[in-house]
């Protein structure tokens, strides 16, 4: 093969290598941005920190693309070495993180739980897309709660700020009917109305009842997550590989832009 034609495919594939790398970068950008003005007012501190360590790393992957892209393109040595420098850094970031991962796995898992917990407590009827989350995850994985059902007795929602209409506050003065507390219609093992409505209705002494999904989705949560690893952890596998051939092609390009010169004295 020539050596023109081997720079032309060197070309060709840095391009679609960082075709890819501008598509990811730009969703994960936008992602962790929705993230954060969803979240806004009720995300924790944990939480903006990790998003935001995302949105940066997905903005350093997007700028690396597009000085690659402009680099191939214009044959620029100065823009081919800046996105050799970024799309290094974004490496980087994916190694340390995919180690850090590894090393703290139970932690992760504790900070996941936690999470869960706080959007059943915190976000549950305050914030739309959360909700729906929850009402997935509970139907489909047919749990109820973080840990079990008691945890809606602490939420914002069965307090009183996200209750359908007849789901009254509860009344704790001495006249008052024994206590109780509702559960979302998500909860229900048989959603048919009337019967959901009178299930989801928990004495403050209960930690469920019939009709009710016993289990807490934590547990669940993690299993599932665990079970369908798989393809995220091959992408992000496939993605620094991607990485790694994509840093030795911007080299190339970047030394061939920059060609040697022999002067004589």
């Amino acid at each position: 093969m020539s050596l023109s034609r081997c720079y032309s495919l060197m070309k060709c594939l840095l391009i679609l290598f960082n075709v890819i790398f501008l598509c990811v970068g730009v969703g994960v950008c936008s992602f962790a941005a929705w993230a954060l003005w969803d979240g806004r007012g009720s995300e924790t501190g944990s939480g903006k920190a990790g998003l935001c360590a995302l949105a940066a790393w997905g903005a350093v992957l997007t700028l690396g693309a597009i000085a690659a892209l402009a680099g191939a393109v214009r044959g620029s040595a100065s823009l081919l070495a800046a996105s050799f420098a970024l799309l290094a850094l974004s490496a980087v970031a994916e190694g340390a993180a995919a180690w850090w991962g590894a090393a703290h796995l139970p932690q992760l898992r504790a900070a996941l739980a936690d999470r869960l917990h706080h959007t059943v407590v915190h976000d549950y009827g305050v914030l739309p897309a959360r909700t729906q989350i929850i009402d997935a995850i509970q139907s489909g994985l047919e749990c109820c709660g973080a840990s079990s059902p008691r945890d809606w007795q602490q939420s914002a929602w069965a307090a009183g700020a996200g209750l359908e209409p007849g789901a009254a506050a509860l009344d704790l003065s001495v006249a008052a009917e024994p206590a109780y507390y509702y559960v979302p219609p998500s909860c229900c093992i048989d959603g048919a109305v009337p019967a959901c409505d009178v299930a989801r209705r928990v004495p403050a002494a209960s930690g469920g009842g019939v009709g009710l999904h016993a289990a807490g989705c934590g547990g669940r949560v993690l299993t599932t997550l665990a079970n369908a690893a798989r393809a995220p952890l091959l992408a992000a596998a496939t993605l620094l590989v991607a990485h790694a051939l994509s840093l030795l092609l911007a080299l190339a390009l970047t030394l061939r832009a920059h060609p040697s010169h022999n002067y004589k004295a």
